[in-house]
């Protein structure tokens, strides 16, 4: 393998393909990283064996060939490199590879590129596609919502579903529960019903939008693959049934109120830095013209009113700050919607006059006096 090509290729295809690895994996060829050059084209592939990402870019190839590379060195190395031509040459036989820069060159040992997981081959199942700013959207719409909770897989993903031409993400830690719909241009083949890890599509998130091109999104039996041109993320799909979340969303409600959301969120973060411990608990009352969020503490209290349109009975309640805000950041849209059954019960957050999501937030115990 011998080609030729600068800093900052070599840095955006391994700053892609990074997170796949495992730091701490027990295969020590799993904590690098796959360099394949044919043709024209170096390809760059991460694993852990349950997520591949794999990234595609142009170089000047003299030798086509494969091998892998550390990536706790050969990350480290490109970001300190000069911005000059790099030539990487790796013998045949060899599993060493010298990386000349300018008039200086060092050489980094390897692994055999044939023991390294290849990206599982695109399964036959359903596939369809869709901008990749939409996609986009919809993740940072969900992912606030997924559990870090281990012993409960199920909640660590998003369930995907396709009903018709309805593409629907959700996810829940129990807590506070996030669903994002979308209407498809095209009906796909088949109707889908998976859950995908949070992981995975945080990456996806990172990597996609910012231009116009679609990206297709495959599904199989125990996988699921997001394609684009010069992109491709593998990842194994979560075994098990996601809970019923339509039964938990309330459909009546006994208060609703219109409010901004920049003005509610910035209201309950200053409300929430006088709470230094435990939950940071802050109380939100629904009067006749508005919202009144508040807190008292040892360190002192705060009052601020924040104007709005309110249909129904006044009402308290509590909330979890930190989970109020990341819901309140999710919703992109200026104004916001505020649903309530009752003080102990759930309350629905949706954008103001839109129907294609909501986030669902239980509500917290106020703190002992």
């Amino acid at each position: 393998m011998k080609f030729t090509t600068n800093k900052s290729t070599l840095t955006h295809a391994i700053g892609t393909v990074q997170k796949a690895v495992s730091p701490r994996s027990p295969l020590p060829i799993l904590s690098g990283v796959l360099f394949e050059v044919h043709g024209d084209q170096l390809t760059v592939t991460g694993s852990d064996t349950e997520l591949t990402i794999q990234c595609t870019v142009n170089v000047e190839t003299e030798r086509e060939g494969s091998i892998v590379l550390p990536i706790k060195y050969i990350a480290d190395l490109v970001r300190y490199l000069p911005d000059v031509p790099i030539q990487f040459n790796n013998l045949p036989e060899s599993t060493s590879t010298t990386i000349i820069y300018g008039a200086s060159q060092v050489n980094i040992h390897g692994f055999e590129p044939e023991q390294y997981p290849r990206l599982p081959a695109v399964e036959k199942g359903v596939n369809f596609s869709l901008a990749q700013d939409i996609l986009k959207e919809m993740l940072r719409q969900v992912l606030f919502a997924v559990s870090s909770d281990e012993t409960r897989p199920i909640f660590t993903g998003v369930l995907m579903q396709i009903e018709e031409d309805q593409l629907r993400l959700v996810a829940t830690d129990t807590y506070r529960l996030a669903v994002r719909r979308f209407q498809l241009e095209r009906k796909p083949e088949q109707q889908i019903n998976v859950v995908i890890p949070g992981k995975t599509l945080n990456e996806v998130a990172r990597l996609i939008g910012g231009d116009e091109e679609e990206i297709t999104i495959a599904c199989g039996e125990n996988h699921i693959f997001f394609l684009t041109g010069t992109l491709q993320i593998a990842s194994r799909l979560i075994a098990g049934q996601y809970p019923p979340y339509e039964q938990v969303i309330p459909r009546e409600f006994i208060t609703r109120t219109r409010l901004a959301t920049r003005e509610i969120l910035e209201a309950t973060e200053r409300a929430s830095l006088l709470v230094r411990e435990g939950t940071p608990v802050v109380q939100f009352s629904l009067q006749e013209n508005g919202c009144v969020v508040s807190v008292q503490t040892q360190a002192g209290w705060i009052r601020e009113e924040v104007s709005g349109i309110v249909e129904g009975k006044p009402l308290e309640i509590w909330f979890n700050a930190r989970y109020m805000v990341e819901s309140l950041r999710a919703m992109g849209s200026e104004e916001l919607s505020l649903e309530l059954t009752g003080s102990l019960s759930a309350a629905v957050l949706r954008p103001a006059g839109e129907e294609n999501y909501l986030s669902l937030l239980l509500p917290a115990k106020p703190p002992k006096e």
